[in-house]
Parts: C-alpha cells; sequence; structure tokens
C-alpha cells in the first residue's frame, strides 16, 4: 500500500512537471492536471496551486539544477508577472519549511530572481522512503548562542551520517537567511563567502566558546563532507592556506607536532568581530597585565650620554604622530612595521622604569608578561601560553586608541641560549617556548620591549629580532651625582659629588638609601643627616668597600 503511495505521488508529480512546459499557468492547464495536483495535494496537505510549485520544483531539483525564480518562468513559458499571483503560496510552503530559498524576499513577497530555491531535503527523504510528510517547524533562537548551537548540532548529525553534506548546508544557508538579525551572523554574511566556508567558521566558533582553543582540520572537514574528494580538495586550500577564511585573517593553522594533526583557530581578527557582536572569546586580559599611562607616576631618569641618545630615538619614534609616520613608511618599503627593543645591562640601572615612562609619556598602555610564570610545571602547556600571549596581545591592541607597549620584564630565561634537549624535559619545553617567540617575532607589527640582566647568554637567533639593542652602564659620576641631587634635594652639590664618586651604586641602589631615609623620618619625626646617608650606603652593598673613608664623617 505504501509502494502504491510512493508510486502514485511520484508519477503524480512526474506527470504534472511534464504537463506544464510551456503551460503559462493558465486555468486550462490546471484543470486539466486537477486529478494528479490533488493527489500531491493530499500528500502534502497544500493547495493545488502550491501542489503545482512542488511537483516543478522536486523535480527540478532532482535534476541537481540550481533553481531559481527565472527559471521557473522559462518553465512555464509565462509572463513574469503571473508569478505574482503565487507570491501568497511561495509564502506558505516556506513558512512550513517544505521550500527553502538561499537569499532575501523580494518586496513583493516573493524570492529574488537570482536566488537559489531548494526542496527541503527531509521531505525529499519522507517521499522516498513512503512516509508521511513530516511538520517542520522553525526552531526560534533564544540568543546567538542557541543558534550558533544548532549550527554545531547540524554539523553533528552530519558526522553521525544522519544527514547529507547536501542538506547540512542547506540547512545552514536557512538558519543564516533567517537570522540576519543577529549581528555576528550578518557579519559574517557580508562577506559572501560559500556556504562551505561560512560553515566552517561558524563551526570553529562554536568549539571556540566550547573550550576548544584548536580544532583538527581532518576530523572537522571527515564530519563535515561525505564526499572523499571534495573533502581533500577543501582540506588542501586550507593547508596551502589559499582557503578565503585565511586569506581574510580569520582562521589559521595552527602547527602540527609529533603526535598531532594539523589545526586550525580563529584569529585575533575573528576575536574582535566576536567581541563587536558581545560575544568574548578570549579571556579578557587581567587587570594587573595592563598599566594604564595615566597611573604611572612621573620619574626624572638620568643616563649617561650614550643611553641617552638611544633612548631619546625611541621614545621620539613612540611619539604617536611619529608611530604613525614610520609604520606608513616601513609599509611602502617592504619592511617590517613592528617596533621591537631590548633593554640590556645591569640591575637597577632603570631599564623597567624608562619602559614606563616612555609609556607614560607617549600615551601607551603596556601589556606587561611575567615569563617566569609561563614556564608551566606541565610538559607542553608553557608553548601554549606563550602562544596566547602574542594571541591576546594582537587581540587587545585592537580595542587600544594607540598600539599598547608589550613588555616582557626580565627576560633573561627566554632569550638564553638554547640547550640541549636531550638534558631533560625542562630544557625542550624552554626552547619550544623560545622558538615561539622568535617565530612570533618575525612578523610582529606592535610595539614589543623585552629587559635583562644577562645579555651574554643571549641566543643569536634573538639578535637581528630586535630592532634597537640599548645597554644600561652603571652611571658615571656626573649622572650618579646628578641622581642624588634629583632624590634628595637636602644634600648638597659637594655632599652629592661625595656619595657619588665613593659609592658605585646604580639608580635602584639609591633607590634604596631613599626609601630607608623616608622610613627615618617617619619613624623618628626628624630629617636624616648626611652622617646617617653615609650609613645607609655601607649597609647597601653586600660587598664591602675596602677604598678610604669618608674623611669628614663619624669614626
Amino acid at each position: 500500500m505504501e509502494e502504491n503511495l510512493k508510486t502514485s505521488v511520484l508519477k503524480s508529480m512526474g506527470s504534472v512537471f511534464e504537463q506544464s512546459r510551456n503551460c503559462k499557468l493558465n486555468d486550462a492547464f490546471l484543470k486539466k492536471s486537477e486529478p494528479e495536483l490533488r493527489s500531491i495535494a493530499g500528500y502534502f496537505q497544500v493547495s493545488q496551486e502550491q501542489a503545482l510549485l512542488i511537483a516543478v520544483l522536486f523535480a527540478l531539483n532532482y535534476k541537481e539544477y540550481n533553481v531559481t525564480l527565472l527559471d521557473l518562468v522559462s518553465h512555464f513559458d509565462c509572463n513574469p508577472m503571473k508569478m505574482l499571483e503565487y507570491s501568497g503560496h511561495f509564502e506558505t510552503l516556506f513558512s512550513r519549511g517544505i521550500l527553502q530559498s538561499k537569499g532575501e524576499y523580494h518586496k513583493a513577497g516573493l524570492p529574488s530572481a537570482g536566488e537559489s530555491l531548494i526542496f527541503n531535503n527531509m521531505i525529499v527523504q519522507a517521499v522516498v522512503n513512503n512516509s508521511p510528510v513530516p511538520e517542520i517547524s522553525r526552531q526560534e533562537q533564544k540568543n546567538i548562542i542557541d543558534l550558533l548551537e544548532q549550527f554545531y548540532l547540524l554539523g553533528f548529525q552530519r558526522s553521525e551520517e544522519e544527514i547529507t553534506t547536501r542538506f547540512l548546508f542547506m540547512q545552514a544557508e536557512d538558519l543564516i537567511r533567517s537570522n540576519l538579525h543577529y549581528p555576528l551572523i550578518k557579519k559574517i554574511d557580508d562577506y559572501h563567502f560559500c556556504i562551505e566556508d561560512t560553515f566552517l567558521l561558524i563551526y570553529l566558533i562554536w568549539k571556540t566558546l566550547s573550550g576548544h582553543e584548536t580544532v583538527d582540520i581532518e576530523t572537522a572537514l571527515k564530519g563535515t563532507f561525505d564526499n572523499a574528494p571534495k573533502r581533500i580538495n577543501y582540506m588542501q586550500q586550507i593547508i596551502s592556506k589559499k582557503n578565503a577564511l585565511i586569506t581574510h585573517d580569520l582562521v589559521e593553522i595552527a602547527e602540527a607536532g609529533f603526535f598531532s594533526d594539523a589545526g586550525m583557530k580563529l584569529t585575533a581578527n575573528s576575536a574582535s568581530i566576536l567581541r563587536e557582536s558581545g560575544i568574548t572569546i578570549f579571556a579578557e586580559v587581567k587587570k594587573e597585565n595592563i598599566i594604564e599611562p595615566a597611573t604611572i607616576p612621573p620619574v626624572a631618569l638620568f643616563f649617561n650620554e650614550s643611553e641617552a641618545k638611544q633612548l631619546e630615538l625611541l621614545q621620539s619614534l613612540l611619539q604617536e604622530e611619529n608611530y604613525a609616520k614610520i609604520r606608513k613608511r616601513l609599509q611602502s618599503k617592504g619592511l617590517p612595521k613592528g617596533i621591537t627593543a631590548l633593554l640590556h645591562g645591569l640591575p637597577g640601572t632603570g631599564k623597567t622604569e624608562a619602559v614606563l615612562q616612555f609609556a607614560r609619556e607617549t600615551g601607551r598602555e603596556i601589556f606587561k608578561v611575567d615569563i617566569s610564570r609561563s614556564k608551566s610545571m606541565f610538559f607542553g602547556e608553557s608553548e601554549k601560553i606563550v602562544k596566547r600571549i602574542f594571541t591576546d596581545y594582537r587581540a587587545y591592541a585592537k580595542r587600544c586608541e594607540r598600539m599598547p607597549v608589550l613588555l616582557f620584564n626580565e627576560a633573561d630565561a627566554i632569550i638564553s641560549k638554547r640547550t640541549d634537549i636531550r638534558r631533560s624535559n625542562v630544557a625542550q619545553t624552554e626552547n619550544a617556548m623560545q622558538n615561539i617567540i622568535l617565530e612570533e617575532l618575525e612578523n610582529f607589527e606592535g610595539i614589543f620591549i623585552a629587559t635583562t640582566n644577562l645579555v651574554s647568554h643571549m641566543d643569536p637567533a634573538f639578535e637581528r629580532r630586535f630592532l634597537f639593542k640599548i645597554e644600561f652602564r652603571k652611571p658615571k659620576l656626573p649622572v650618579k651625582t646628578k641622581i642624588w641631587e634629583s632624590k634628595l634635594p637636602g644634600l648638597s652639590r659637594k655632599e652629592c659629588e661625595t656619595l657619588a664618586s665613593y659609592f658605585d651604586f646604580s639608580g635602584g641602589q639609591i633607590n634604596n638609601i631613599v626609601r630607608k631615609n623616608e622610613i627615618h623620618e617617619i619613624i623618628y619625626g626628624m630629617n636624616v643627616d648626611f652622617d646617617n646617608i653615609v650609613d645607609y650606603c655601607r649597609t647597601e652593598s653586600l660587598i664591602k668597600n675596602t677604598g678610604n673613608r669618608i674623611g669628614f664623617t663619624k669614626a
């Protein structure tokens, strides 16, 4: 009985399809085909006019035509205005989910002339399987997250081979067309990607929201394409970085590990688009890692002439007007736009403070990184953390009015000479971290400054990555005198010169003396005298000075 029903419906649709050629949609044709139309209408629970549209579109879709409204006009050989009489019927078929469109509706209530009309694959399967026509209700989305999950569930059905790739993409198209009111969907749609790229991008977004920063390429595509050659060709586009998602900087390839296949993940640009749409995928940067320029107190810095000239050039470069011009010039010459600087020298010589003052005076935020905290005890995690630092920096930079400074403070451990990985897992992890930083700096486009006390141990591979390499030496006598004068204005010029000549201190050590002075004044309620300052100086250095004592101090 079911076979007779299936045969009857298919024969009726075939007959209507053939008889409707060049029928001009006149009343005589409808009357002549009434028995077949009644059979189709009864099965689909539609009107006879709607049954006519179903029969023709079913046959055209079966032939895999890219069916449009113009194709229907051509098939019927009717005046295009005649189709206006069917606008209400189209709306009914679309609202019931029997038909789907890849485009938007025309003002007259019809699909746009060039947009594809698709017969719902669930209906096709019902006909072929002798099943009743299913009720296809459009699931209303509570929010964008629910919508993204529905895309993912479609992909899950495909991976379980419950639906075909063709049906997957048809359903995805329908979800996109009916949800353009969501800013994210509209932004994605504005790229005019093919449906394969669009679905993959949305799939990656959902996986990232679910905690998977990287998605295995082969696994994702196996679950999407049921045709092996198409899957392989598409995979080659991605791996060769010719895919539109990669060329538009929305997706990037993650390096394959020894035990893993190549992966793909969203870029900082995608994160920015999501953020603009009210969705955050990358963790918000912790406040303690960001230093606002307005929170940095002004500090007078004094350097030797050599350092002062180089620092003045770097500070001038970071002034926004100069920075913009320099980036534009470098780009026009085909040169890297990133500004990288290594500040190296003895502890307490003002390296970190110089960066802080640069940021304050040029109005730039500092994205500060404590590398020692990135050396995770779990093997393999450190590399991910370092990679994430640069990803977060790029995403954060897009939100800043001016390019922020990425500061690797006390980066001794991370830029030191690489060691033999056979020695330990720790050495292997440190080398992997260095390789990631070297790779990131190769194409870096922001402002990167690293400070280190042990430049003699620096790996040669880092040397060319730094545009500026500024050595901070201990201040010479005139500079030390100025530091003492600025820190302790109560001392005379002669006393400052005496302290500068007798104690070979860095600026950081002089700061320690000043702090002791402040503590003394608070506790004892009285200013310290020169003799007290000398006593503090004597206890500052763990290595005792064996030279002459200052002649006019107390014994």
